[in-house]
C-alpha cells in the first residue's frame, strides 16, 4: 500500500507509529496501581492536511495513544498500521 493514496483532509495528519519509541508518560504523579498511566506514542509524519502550517511530512511526533483514528490496511504482504490524528493531537516534536 502506498502512502501517497492517503490524504489527509483539513487540519489531519497521517503518522505512521514507531512502537519501539513509544512509551510510558511520567508525569510524576501519585495513581492508584489499578490505573494505568496514559501511554504516549511516537510516530513519523507521512502525510499533512491542506490546512496544517506547523507539522511537515518527516517530522517526529508525540501523540497521545488513544488520540486518532486507527488505520489498517494490507499492502499485499503485510498489514500496516497508520494513525490518522488532528493537528492539536500532536503533543510534542522529536529533534
Amino acid at each position: 500500500m502506498k502512502t501517497s493514496k492517503i490524504k489527509p483532509r483539513g487540519k489531519q495528519i497521517l503518522v505512521t507509529p514507531d512502537p519501539a519509541r513509544s512509551r510510558t508518560s511520567s508525569h510524576g504523579l501519585v495513581t492508584p496501581s489499578n490505573i494505568e498511566q496514559e501511554k504516549k506514542s511516537v510516530g513519523t509524519v507521512i502525510a499533512v492536511g491542506p490546512d496544517i502550517k506547523d507539522v511537515k511530512k518527516g517530522d517526529h511526533v508525540i501523540y497521545g495513544t488513544y488520540a486518532g483514528e486507527r488505520i489498517k490496511l494490507h499492502d499485499g504482504v503485510k498489514e500496516v498500521e497508520f494513525a490518522l490524528l488532528f493537528d492539536e493531537d500532536v503533543l510534542a516534536f522529536l529533534e
